[in-house]
C-alpha cells in the first residue's frame, strides 16, 4: 500500500487487566514506544489507561519513561465489557487529543479493536511488528504463514495499532517520571447484561503461554496425553509454560489455551523447545518471534530444524528426561 502522510499526536496505551493484573504484553507495548521515544513526533505525548481494579502496588516500577497513566478503578470494569470498554477509551483518547491508540495484539484487543475502529471511525492496522516505522504511521507484519513481510500505512487522522509481542526486550529503558491520575468515566451506560452465573478460571501455576519467557511445546510426536507430563517437569525446572501444537489438541490431550500456531497463539519466548514437533507451516508462522528455539525430533528431516536454532535428533522420551536431570544439575549448582 501506498504510504501517506500521517501526524501522529498524543499516543494512548492501553495497558489489559486480568484478575487485577496487567498484562506483560501491555507493558511491553509500553515499554517498547518509549524505547522508541527519540522516533516520535517532539511534541506527542504518551497516555495509559488501566481499566478495572488493580490487585499489583508496583506498577510505577514496571514502566519506564515519561507519560501519563490513568485509572478507572471502577468494579464494572473488572471483567471485560465491550460497550464499557469503548465507552472510557473514547472519552480518554477525546479528553486527552490522542491520534493514535496502541494495543497488545491478546484476545481481548481483537475483540475490541475492531469495534473501538468503527466508534471512533479510525484505521485499524493489526499484529504490527513493534517497530519504529509505527511512528510514520506504517505497519509491518508476517502474511503467508511468515514467507512475506507486508507493509501497510495508515491513511487516516485516527489509527488503531495491535502489536505483537517480542522476544527481546529494549536493551536500555528511558528513565522518566509517570504520573499516575484516578479517571472516573462520565458516562452513563444503559446496558443491563445478564448476571454472571459462574466464572470458570484455568489456574495452572505456570505463566500464559502467549506471554511466557520460556515454552516446552509438544506435539504429535510426544505419542500421548501421558507423555506430557515429562513436559510440564522440563517447563516447572525451568520457569516456563507448556505449549502444543494443532495437533495435539484435536486429538484432546491439551487445552486450546496452549496451541501455538497460525490458528492458535502467536508467540515470542526467549527460548523455545519444540519435542515431537514436526513443524508445520502453521505451526512455524506462530514462533515466528521466537528468540532462541531447540527442536528435538527423531525426524532428522523434519521442517522443524530449519527454524530451529538447536537441534536434537532423537526420541523425547530419551531426551527430555535427560534434559531434565541435566538443568537440575546445572540449577544446584548455581
Amino acid at each position: 500500500m501506498t504510504a501517506g502522510n500521517v501526524t501522529m499526536k498524543n499516543i494512548l496505551v492501553f495497558l489489559e487487566q486480568r484478575n487485577g493484573i496487567v498484562k506483560q504484553a501491555s507493558i511491553e507495548v509500553w515499554n517498547g514506544i518509549q524505547a522508541c521515544a527519540g522516533s516520535k513526533p517532539g511534541n506527542a505525548k504518551v497516555f495509559g489507561i488501566v481499566a478495572g481494579p488493580l490487585e499489583q502496588g508496583d506498577l510505577e516500577g514496571m514502566l519506564s519513561g515519561d507519560g501519563v497513566v490513568y485509572h478507572d478503578a471502577d468494579d464494572d470494569l473488572a471483567l471485560y465489557n465491550s460497550e464499557n470498554y469503548i465507552a472510557v477509551i473514547s472519552e480518554l483518547i477525546d479528553k486527552e487529543s490522542c491520534s493514535t491508540l496502541l494495543f497488545a495484539d491478546t484476545a481481548l484487543s481483537r475483540d475490541l479493536a475492531p469495534r473501538l475502529s468503527i466508534r471512533l471511525q479510525a484505521a485499524l492496522l493489526s499484529g504490527c511488528e513493534p517497530e519504529q516505522p509505527l511512528f510514520k504511521g506504517i505497519c509491518r507484519r508476517p502474511v503467508y504463514s511468515g514467507r512475506v513481510i507486508a507493509v501497510y500505512s495508515a491513511q487516516s487522522d485516527r489509527t488503531i495499532y495491535t502489536l505483537a509481542s517480542t522476544a527481546g526486550h529494549p536493551e536500555t529503558l528511558p528513565e522518566g517520571k509517570i504520573v499516575f491520575k484516578s479517571y472516573k468515566k462520565s458516562y452513563v451506560t444503559d446496558l443491563h447484561p445478564a448476571s454472571i452465573v459462574r466464572k470458570v478460571v484455568l489456574i495452572q501455576g505456570r505463566p500464559d503461554v502467549a506471554e511466557a519467557r520460556i515454552i516446552v511445546a509438544g506435539g504429535r510426536g510426544m505419542g500421548g496425553r501421558e507423555s506430557f507430563g515429562m513436559l510440564e517437569e522440563l517447563a516447572e525446572v525451568l520457569g516456563g509454560a507448556v505449549g502444543a501444537s494443532r495437533s495435539v489438541v484435536d486429538e484432546g490431550w491439551r487445552p486450546h489455551a496452549e496451541q501455538i500456531g497460525q490458528t492458535g497463539k502467536a508467540v515470542a519466548p526467549a527460548l523455545y523447545i519444540a519435542c515431537g514437533i514436526s513443524g508445520a507451516v502453521q505451526h512455524l508462522a506462530g514462533i515466528g518471534a521466537a528468540g532462541t528455539v531447540v527442536a528435538i525430533n527423531n525426524d532428522p528431516h523434519a521442517p522443524i530444524f530449519t527454524r530451529a536454532d538447536y537441534g536434537i535428533v532423537g526420541d523425547v522420551h530419551t531426551v527430555i528426561p535427560n534434559i531434565i536431570g541435566e538443568f537440575r544439575d546445572f540449577l544446584k549448582k548455581k
